[in-house]
């Protein structure tokens, strides 16, 4: 075997080679330099913000706190005072003070006519999610924000009811557009179905929709109720009272007779084909709307295989 070495040999120090490049000693920067001249580097650069879009809630003091460190364009002051003129339920007027006789004024939110849109899109948002005024002020109230009166509240209500209403119209009257191109004529087949508030035959409220089969989208709807609350307590003024007189099983077939009664005069279409869900009343009232026997009851096979299909359960 070979004798093992006895001598220790010194490690030699490493001077660098060809891959790496040498710095001088007295180039070494320190930490605090190297940042000193990143921030140098960096002034010219152009920073990508994002747009700020929609409305936040923000702590009325934080919002003090910011203008007291501003400064007066006028005479160059810190201390802003921040003062609410006024305020008209979400929406706020504020105005800028200072010392000097400086002030100037701004909303929370801008307005459209002299009127704040945020109080119509919270009562649009309410009335979406089936809630009215006491809902909306329990939120509000707990979120420790201002609120309308149920005044104000209702005469959004009564614009967006408006608006709402045009809105229907002028699509329905689209659909009936679509439906006479696609047919290239005015006889068209339609699905007819009656809707009540609550279930049974107990509701106060119903409504009968009328649906094109070719193209799937409403033609027409007739919305009926039963109650007047301004009649019940006896208010004499100028009101959309009830159009309904009679029991609650009984709307469909009113709405759909003063469907196809109009169907001529605002669709400029006959309703020949009629989709129904096996009840027969509704179809009695219309099959002589433009003649005799003008109109052809048809069954909607979805409707025939569940009552086929509720049978044979039972059997």
């Amino acid at each position: 075997m070979p004798k093992a070495r006895s001598k220790k040999f010194k490690k030699r120090s490493f001077h660098g080679n060809r891959h790496r490049n040498s710095v001088p000693k007295n180039n070494v920067s320190t930490a605090s330099a190297t940042k000193l001249n990143t921030l140098e580097s960096s002034d010219g650069l152009e920073y990508d913000f994002q747009e700020l879009k929609g409305n936040r809630i923000i702590d009325i003091q934080t919002l003090l706190g910011v203008f007291s460190i501003l400064s007066c364009p006028k005479c160059f002051a810190t201390g802003l005072k921040l003062t609410e003129d006024s305020k008209e339920g979400l929406c706020s007027n504020f105005a800028i003070v200072c010392k000097c006789g400086f002030m100037a004024g701004f909303t929370s939110t801008p307005k459209e006519n002299k009127k704040c849109s945020l109080n119509t899109l919270l009562v649009f948002g309410l009335r979406l999610m089936g809630r009215g005024f006491s809902a909306g002020m329990k939120l509000l109230c707990t979120l420790n924000l201002p609120y309308v009166c149920k005044k104000t509240f209702r005469i959004h209500e009564l614009k967006l009811l408006e608006a709402v209403k045009y809105s229907c119209e002028e699509n329905m009257k689209a659909a009936s557009k679509e439906v006479q191109n696609f047919k290239k004529t005015t006889t068209c087949g339609v699905s007819v179905d009656g809707t009540w508030q609550r279930r049974g035959h107990m509701s106060l409220n119903g409504c009968v929709s009328v649906i094109s089969i070719d193209t799937g989208k409403i033609l027409d709807l007739e919305v009926m109720t039963q109650y007047c609350k301004m009649c019940e307590m006896n208010i004499k003024c100028d009101h959309e009272c009830s159009n309904y007189k009679g029991s609650s099983g009984n709307m469909e077939s009113v709405g759909a007779f003063r469907i196809f009664e109009r169907s001529v005069m605002k669709r400029e279409l006959q309703y020949t084909e009629y989709y129904g869900d096996g009840d027969s009343k509704a179809f009695l009232k219309v099959k002589d709307i433009y003649g005799e026997d003008t109109v052809t009851k048809l069954e909607c096979i979805g409707h025939v295989q569940r009552r086929v299909g509720s049978r044979l359960r039972k059997f």
